[in-house]
């Protein structure tokens, strides 16, 4: 193991790495206060705008969005509620300004990236005469001149800002520098400082000549919405537990996402998110971890408002303006039965108000190995599989023909070199969208392409989506989202594991390079049998198969290609008589349709032998029996149908929201399989799968299942005075898949918060800006079962081992058929009843902001495969039973570290800690120890978590001079030695005991986002933790050589036992494997998951071309891995590195144009 994958302690990687972020920060701190940027010419950009009878905050607000700039204005000097009627195509955004501003006096100015807008200055004749003043009263003090300057939060000046005299009309406004002066008649008066997106500001000058004022951003005017279940809610009201991700115009966005949920990783607390190590393959994902033994633990996924019922990679992940997702009973309730494992709510972009907007984003890049196997060198080699047939064997000749002569010729292969290869990532996309007063639109399109690091895996994928929203009348409003995509995966099979769902299964990789024959193979077998480049299937012996063999050598083919047509529309109706209510209706209709399949014809399945004759065309004819294929077109349709009722008022200090839904979802899948083998002559295998008419063996196989289900929710929140806040709801639902006696369920929910920094006690509490405490309690179901699995079944008695057959005259057999499984009318749902409590809290002018979530949960009836006695004719039936307890902290630390003109810097912390417990099973006591029984078998033990590692605890190696342990156990020296428990004579099953835990102690992500000027630079660290033998996972082949067989590659030579070298760690070369070995290893792991750099040019530089924005930019992900795992990626799931494809390391380079 190299030594730069060791780590002692991983927090202290992340220490040494924020010090050297801060010192370079600091650096460029110093550095950027010496420069000033540069003006931009904004003024001199084209635009169109049509507006009609519309106020001039309303054009105003729409020449921002399509002009990209920001106006700056005193509510006092500009008349923003006169109405105006203006059409122009293609001016200067001057030219706009000074016909909208003409008969008001208007001037405008660039200041930096802002347009300052003010009064024109007067002539002379323009100043109306004024009466002579009369003369002040004895007594009365003289008018004096009273001075400042006003800034921003980030002591930037603020240009525009209006200042009055509080009780009268006399005012001023700020200069383009930010400075006023203004005449006082006192030293008591009150002066109001007021500006847009600011929070006004009062201050009593008294005797001082000069004041600087700094204004606050006004955080409640941007509050944050956040999407829940059939509708949306601010932040700040809700009750619940809900994450949320802003992909737009985000770093994250920048990176090459294959699939949505990558975006994901690391982002929110509580969201474990796995890697990735095929080509186009979906992670594993969950939320707070796994609730159910058998079941699904996946997350519901909401689309756009609508449950999604397809498949996340017929999303693309540019078209995601943000995610959200709802953790909690409160937040999830809403969807109830599905709702157990959480809700991921995607949201997709939309057209904003203002012209046409073309948006081009491209990137290319390259993937390698981020932890690439060292492959033993021939020498190296030899003298391991030597020092394992001299023990094992008691012989060293072993080496064949083929690898003598390729020994002598000095001839090396690395077989790793050959199945791999530098993987290609590319992501373009093109979008355009806009706004009317009445109608908005986005339209994009996208193609996708991945060559994986393994030969013959391959994915690429083209869509197309659009989504258009058109206002009727000021009551009715309809919509449209439609959505296309086309994947297409090589060196894959996605039958296997296919279950009854194909969209759940993620690919398999059995026509790529088989990649752990080649980390097993002979360094001196041969690659090709000719100088034509034709593979030899045998490099050396017959137990070793070319890992090359059958990927694009001609002898299999296959194909996978996955069409998706989603279509969902909408209609709101706003109830002119009744402010506030609201009927929505949402149809969702999501069509799959899938075609794979696959050949492997008689030049795959050559044997030993004859020489080179045996890829002879007279040969290879003798195996067209072996020649098969298949060919599957499988699917789904489904519909969702949603009626939602809303009522949103609010009555002085009260507010109530009010949600009715009604909703029904219907899915049906169906599969046809043909397959052939068997082909009888020559010139019957060409045309591979399409060809199977031709076998003489030919089968064709039927699937098919659907499922219903039917919900029906009220929900209702309120809030007094924006300090107390209530949520409550009920949902009740039915599900098809569940036995007759249990197919509906009732799901209930409640949250209450209490907002503290609204309450009197607190607003003088300058550091604190936000405090809210928050705790929720309810239940959410679990329905992730296949249909038809609480009926009873029957099967054809042509198979199995239960069958029967009679024959008609003509000797036909006939089978009947038999029940083949026992169903269970009492089936039903599996319920978690959970709490959340926690507080959400904004520190130092909203500099620091720290929130905390702490919940407690239980599954009960969790759904299991029993025995029951044979005498019922049956072995298992399906059961409810059991209870699974989950609990977990999560915690967020945002900080902006430094905010300035020229230079931010925000920092993220995200930590978050989850344990199952299994608290009860099947309720036996057999042994009548007085606690509910282990079920062992299964890895299932009352108390202990899910995914419990249980075995024999390793001691060391077996010495030669360990006499006593060899005679009791019969091990040879060299093995692994175990820690006798029972104490009885040997090692037996009961010196067995509780070794650690698959699942980590806790996760720590960190994210760093620095902008300085036009260049931006995101970095994402991320790492799982665990505690002494809390976190491990069995590893033989990572440990030692595992010696499944003398032509076996160990990856990394290790300090192996033999008799001189008595090694107490790794077993001898010979060790074969006992059954009890595991090689336990930590998984902690720290990772530099994602690194963005990006520059964004200045307007004025890019207008000349017409461009609104442009940025390029250079990304990484997975940069670099801090761990002692000596296996393939910690993440990945598998316990050895042969048989697992490669988490790869990616660097792209793309740009994002807009017009």
């Amino acid at each position: 193991m190299k030594k730069s994958q060791k780590i002692i302690n991983p927090l202290w990687t992340i220490m040494k790495l924020s010090s050297i972020q801060l010192m370079l920060l600091l650096i460029a701190t110093a550095y950027g206060h010496a420069h000033t940027s540069e003006a931009q010419q904004l003024l001199s950009q084209r635009v169109s705008i049509k507006v009609e009878q519309k106020q001039i905050r309303e054009a105003l607000s729409i020449l921002e969005s399509s002009a990209n700039v920001k106006f700056v204005y005193s509510l006092q000097l500009l008349p923003v509620d006169r109405k105006i009627t203006l059409q122009m195509e293609d001016k200067q955004l001057s030219e706009v300004l000074e016909s909208m501003f003409r008969p008001d006096q208007i001037s405008f100015k660039q200041i930096r990236n802002k347009i300052i807008l003010k009064r024109s200055e007067r002539t002379v004749s323009e100043i109306p005469q004024l009466e002579p003043l009369a003369p002040a009263p004895i007594g009365r003090a003289i008018d004096r001149t009273i001075t400042g300057l006003v800034k921003d939060d980030t002591g930037e000046a603020l240009p525009g800002v209006s200042i009055t005299i509080k009780g009268t009309a006399s005012g001023t406004s700020t200069d383009v520098e930010g400075k006023f002066s203004l005449s006082i008649p006192n030293d008591n008066v009150t002066l109001v400082f007021s500006f847009v997106g600011y929070i006004a500001q009062e201050v009593q000058p008294g005797i001082q000549t000069s004041i600087q004022v700094a204004l606050k951003p006004d955080t409640k005017a941007l509050e944050e919405v956040v999407v829940i279940g059939y509708g949306t809610a601010k932040r700040q009201d809700f009750t619940g537990s809900v994450s949320s991700l802003k992909m737009e115009g985000s770093s994250i966005a920048l990176m090459p996402n294959m699939n949505a949920l990558e975006a994901l990783k690391g982002s929110l607390p509580g969201l474990n998110i796995g890697a990735s190590n095929t080509a186009g393959g979906q992670p594993s994902v969950d939320v707070r971890g796994q609730n159910s033994i058998n079941g699904s633990n996946e997350p519901l996924i909401v689309l756009d408002g609508v449950v999604f019922l397809g498949n996340l990679a017929d999303i693309n992940p540019s078209d995601i303006a943000s995610f959200d997702v709802l953790k909690d009973a409160t937040s999830a309730a809403a969807y109830g039965s599905r709702s157990a494992n959480g809700v991921i709510a995607i949201t997709t972009k939309r057209g904003k108000v203002g012209k046409p907007v073309i948006t081009l984003n491209s990137s290319i890049g390259f993937q390698t190995w981020q932890n690439r196997p060292e492959m033993m060198k021939g020498e190296e080699w030899i003298k391991v599989v030597n020092a394992r047939n001299k023990y094992a064997e008691g012989s060293t000749n072993w080496m064949k023909p083929g690898e003598l002569a390729n020994l002598a010729a000095g001839k090396e292969t690395n077989w790793l070199d050959q199945v791999t290869r530098t993987g290609v990532i590319q992501t373009h996309q093109a979008a355009v969208s806009g706004a009317s007063e009445r109608v908005s639109y986005y339209m994009s399109t996208a193609y996708d392409k991945n060559k994986g690091i393994v030969i013959g895996d391959g994915f690429d994928r083209i869509s197309l989506s659009g989504k258009v929203k058109a206002n009727i009348t000021d009551w009715l409003e309809v919509g449209v989202d439609a959505g296309y995509s086309k994947r297409t995966y090589t060196g894959t099979d996605p039958l296997i594991g296919r279950n009854s769902n194909p969209n759940a299964a993620q690919p398999e990789t059995r026509f790529a390079a088989n990649i752990n024959e080649a980390q097993t193979m002979s360094p001196y077998g041969v690659m090709y049998r000719d100088e034509m480049g034709n593979l030899e299937k045998y490099p050396y012996t017959q137990s070793a198969i070319n890992p090359l063999w059958g990927v694009n050598d001609g002898t299999r083919s296959n194909q996978d290609v996955r069409l998706n047509y989603r279509i969902n529309s909408n209609a709101v109706i706003n109830v002119p008589w009744v402010e506030g209510l609201s009927y929505r209706v949402n149809l969702l209709y999501n069509i799959t349709s899938n075609e794979s399949g696959n050949f492997t014809n008689e030049r795959f399945y050559v044997q030993e032998g004859e020489g080179l004759n045996r890829y002879s065309p007279s040969t290879i004819q003798g195996f067209l029996t072996n020649a098969n294929g298949v060919i599957n077109t499988y699917g789904n349709k489904s519909y969702v149908f949603d009626n939602i009722i809303n009522y949103k008022n609010a009555f002085g200090k009260h507010g109530i929201d009010l949600t009715l839904v009604a909703t029904r979802d219907h899915q049906q899948y169906q599969l046809v399989s043909s397959s052939g083998n068997n082909f009888a002559a020559n010139g019957n295998t060409t045309l591979d799968m399409w060809g199977l008419h031709k076998a003489t063996v030919q089968r064709v196989n039927l699937d098919a299942n659907e499922r219903s289900n039917i919900g029906y929710l009220a929900r209702a929140s309120y809030s007094y005075d924006d300090k107390y806040f209530f949520t409550g709801s009920y949902r009740r639902d039915g599900a098809s898949v569940f036995g007759a006696n249990n197919k509906w369920a009732n799901f209930m929910a409640a949250g209450v918060a209490w907002k503290l920094t609204s309450e009197e006690f607190l607003k003088s509490f300058a550091p604190l800006n936000n405090l809210k405490v928050k705790f929720s309690f309810g239940q959410n179901g679990n329905q992730g079962i296949a249909p038809f699995a609480t009926l009873s079944t029957i099967a054809n008695a042509a198979s199995g081992g239960s069958r029967y057959e009679w024959s008609n005259q003509l000797g036909v057999i006939n089978y009947g058929l038999y029940q083949s499984a026992l169903g269970n009318s009492d089936l039903g749902w599996e319920t978690t009843t959970s709490w959340n409590a926690g507080f959400e809290s904004a520190w130092l002018n909203n500099r620091l902001f720290l929130d905390l979530d702490m919940y407690y949960g239980k599954t009960t009836d969790q759904i299991f495969t029993r025995n029951i006695p044979v005498m019922t004719g049956f072995k298992t039936i399906r059961t409810s039973m059991g209870q699974v307890n989950n609990r977990g902290v999560e915690i967020t630390v945002r900080s902006v570290n430094l905010k300035s003109r020229d230079l931010s810097w925000n920092t993220s912390f995200t930590f978050w800690q989850n344990r199952n417990k299994l608290a009860r099973l099947y309720g036996e006591d057999n042994d009548g120890d007085g606690r509910e029984d282990d079920d062992i078998a299964n890895n299932l033990f009352i108390g202990q978590p899910l995914g419990t590692i249980f075995g024999y605890e390793q001691i060391g190696i077996v010495q030669q001079g360990d006499a006593e342990y060899i005679a009791l156990t019969g091990a040879a020296p060299g093995a692994p030695k175990y820690r006798d428990i029972d104490g009885k004579p040997g090692i037996t099953p009961d010196d067995r005991k509780i070794l650690g835990y698959a699942q980590e102690n806790f996760r720590l992500n960190m994210s760093n986002n620095v902008n300085y000027r036009n260049f931006e630079l995101y970095v994402m660290l991320t790492g799982t933790f665990g505690g002494g033998n809390r976190f491990l996972r069995a590893n033989q082949d990572a440990y030692m050589t595992a010696g499944t067989g003398r032509f076996n590659d160990n990856m990394v030579s290790k300090p192996y036992w033999t008799p001189e070298n008595a090694s107490n760690e790794y077993p001898s070369a010979y060790f074969t494997g006992d059954g009890r070995f595991l090689g336990l290893q930590s998984r902690a792991f720290v990772r530099l998951q994602d690194v963005t750099l990006s520059y964004r040019f200045k307007p004025e530089w890019i207008s000349r071309l017409k461009m609104n924005s442009a940025k390029i930019f250079v990304s990484a992900r997975n940069l670099a891995r801090f761990t002692k795992w000596e296996g393939g990626d910690p993440e990945t799931g598998t316990t050895v590195r042969q048989n697992t494809f490669p988490v790869p390391t990616s660097f792209s380079i793309g740009a994002n144009i807009s017009f």
